[in-house]
């Protein structure tokens, strides 16, 4: 039953928005009672948390797909990033609204400073690795490591957000995913190897531009 009521409050907040939205809202679309509802998730704040938790879970058994291995191409690291991008897109209300949900949830904020502390550590053990195998140029210096990262993970936080504003509201769901996609695939690009650098090149002047 929590997951029921975790995958229809992720639909009720895409829609409705958090702010907007009571656990009786949630009760009603699930035709529970709100004392029911409130048997698994007491407040809207543990039903949030739960939301967040389970979004970071679905990402977490697929960032290490990002690994670099013997074979590695551009769709090596295109794919999962796609598939990663294609998860956050379900749970657009936490990007939309993550502001006031990070100011207004104290259990959310903690389990998102978590987050960052963990995501920091797995892509600068993934950048490092990336140098030993080849697949970053040698001459690249370890000291940048962390500023990519913030980079990278800057994006990754506010595309989202920035893909839903009107002038984009023509586009599919997968074209903004492929267009952000290129857009943090080209953030590594200075980084690689010369002939991954010029595959990954060629792929962006495919994927690169966002459709008009």
């Amino acid at each position: 039953m929590k997951k029921k009521i975790i995958d229809q409050a992720v639909a009720v907040f895409n829609r409705k928005g958090i702010s907007k939205t009571t656990l009786r809202d949630i009760a009603r679309e699930l035709a529970i009672s709100d004392g029911h509802l409130r048997y698994y998730f007491k407040t809207k704040e543990e039903l949030v948390h739960a939301t967040f938790s389970e979004m970071e879970q679905e990402i977490s058994a697929l960032a290490a797909a990002t690994g670099a291995t013997s074979a590695f191409d551009v769709q090596t690291l295109v794919a999962p990033l796609t598939s990663v991008y294609r998860i956050m897109y379900r749970y657009v209300f936490f990007f939309s609204e993550s502001t006031a949900i990070l100011e207004t949830f104290p259990k959310v904020y903690v389990a998102y400073e978590q987050l960052f502390q963990n995501r920091r550590q797995m892509f600068l053990a993934l950048f490092e690795q990336y140098k030993r195998e080849g697949v970053f140029e040698d001459k690249v210096e370890v000291h940048l490591f962390p500023l990519l990262f913030e980079q990278v993970f800057i994006l990754s936080d506010s595309w989202v957000r920035y893909a839903r504003l009107p002038q984009y509201g023509h586009l599919s769901q997968e074209e903004h995913i492929k267009h952000y996609v290129a857009v943090t695939v080209a953030l590594l690009l200075p980084y690689f190897n010369a002939d991954l650098r010029a595959q990954v090149s060629d792929w962006l002047k495919q994927a690169g531009s966002m459709p008009s």
